[in-house]
């Protein structure tokens, strides 16, 4: 993290903290309700009383910075393994005896419960909404007549990536739960870099509540003036503070790097088809000797991957492989939450001539004058108007 980041970073962190600190003591009074965690927005929300507002503010904070993309990699394991024994006793307890799903399809999913797997059928109820309703990465509880097993409960998620049904655009779709990184693997050609695809998957990752990573697959294939070219289009991303690991399965440059991210969490590989999200699980696990395919003539992606499947590395690592995609749709965005997934806008934003500012088409925008000088990514600034006009914004 740069000096200028940082600085930014202290200053959100001691207004928010601010704020928090008078918005807890006031209401910490009124907001005692059940012992143990709630589910509100995909995030996890404790009772608060005068004893532990400030706790439960810092995890607020932490939150909201997980979801700007202002907290490490290493902040973040380095969290999860130390609140690994945190939980309360019954919400242990639960999550414990839960199965993990590690296969889907219609009407039937795969479980894995005290290292053995079960198939099981989905009732009905669940399985006429099975694509909204039950992910790989869910835990579940299973229900056995000594013939059978079924999905009896889906526990509630602690983090899900999302995206709108291709088919029924007003029915989410759920990509992997209950994951703590969300690596978008991307490729420096065939096929090639798309950012705005990257600013799509960013916003998703955060917004559910996982941390995200970049990983620049087959940096083999580019000549050094090329990739040099490329990356450079990722210097914005790198300025918020997010991972970026080069790798190429060829050479196994960048493998070790990224092994060392995902060990010891729940991870998902998601990106374009063909950017070798197979290939890059085979190299970190040669045992798993995944189906690798190759590219249609055009240089655009194949299918290899059909079905999202989640694989035991070992050293409670667990990495979920996702089909490719050519389209990422973000699900039930609006223009008001869009502006916290480009932080770099909160700043110059104060200078804005007017409070209200949406940084499209008002004069004496600071936003606006940034990104014409340079200042702001104009990659990134097309992304956030592409979206506020997806999101209902005037043109």
């Amino acid at each position: 993290m740069d000096r200028h980041t940082e600085k930014r970073h202290q200053k959100d962190i001691e207004k928010h903290r601010s704020y928090g600190e008078m918005k807890l003591r006031k209401h910490a009074g009124k907001m005692r309700r059940s012992a143990g965690a709630q589910k509100k927005e995909g995030r996890i929300e404790r009772a608060v009383s005068e004893e532990n507002w400030e706790e439960v503010l810092d995890e607020q904070l932490v939150a909201q910075a997980r979801r700007r993309g202002r907290v490490s990699i290493d902040d973040l394991v380095d969290g999860l393994r130390a609140g690994a024994g945190e939980e309360s006793t019954a919400e242990s307890a639960e999550w414990n005896d839960a199965a993990i799903v590690i296969a889907s399809s219609s009407g039937r999913c795969r479980v894995v419960r005290d290292g053995e797997e079960l198939d099981c059928t989905v009732p009905s109820d669940l399985a006429t909404r099975q694509k909204s309703a039950l992910a790989v990465g869910d835990r579940v509880l299973v229900e056995s007549d000594g013939e059978a097993n079924r999905i009896g409960i889906v526990l509630p998620r602690r983090s899900a990536l999302v995206r709108p049904d291709p088919i029924n655009p007003h029915r989410q779709r759920l990509i992997v739960a209950n994951v703590d990184v969300v690596v978008h693997v991307v490729s420096i050609k065939t096929p090639p870099l798309r950012p705005r695809l990257i600013d799509r998957y960013l916003i998703a990752i955060q917004r559910g509540g996982a941390l995200p990573a970049l990983c620049v697959n087959k940096i083999d294939l580019a000549s050094p003036s090329e990739l040099a070219a490329e990356l450079a289009k990722l210097e914005p991303y790198k300025a918020l503070g997010h991972p970026v690991v080069l790798c190429s399965t060829e050479s196994g440059e960048g493998i070790a790097e990224l092994r060392a991210i995902v060990q010891g969490t729940t991870c998902a590989l998601v990106g374009h088809s063909g950017v070798g999200k197979s290939s890059i699980l085979n190299a970190l696990d040669a045992s798993l000797q995944l189906a690798i395919g190759d590219l249609h003539r055009r240089g655009s992606g194949r299918h290899t991957t059909t079905s999202s499947t989640l694989h035991d590395l070992g050293g409670s690592t667990y990495v979920i492989d996702t089909p490719g995609i050519r389209e990422f749709g973000l699900w039930n965005l609006t223009l008001a939450t869009l502006r916290d997934y480009f932080p770099e806008l909160a700043e110059p934003a104060v200078l804005c001539r007017f409070n209200d500012c949406t940084h499209l088409h008002e004069p004496g925008c600071e936003v606006k004058r940034l990104v014409d000088g340079g200042e702001i990514s104009p990659a990134r600034y097309d992304t956030y108007v592409r979206l506020a006009q997806e999101c209902g914004a005037p043109t």
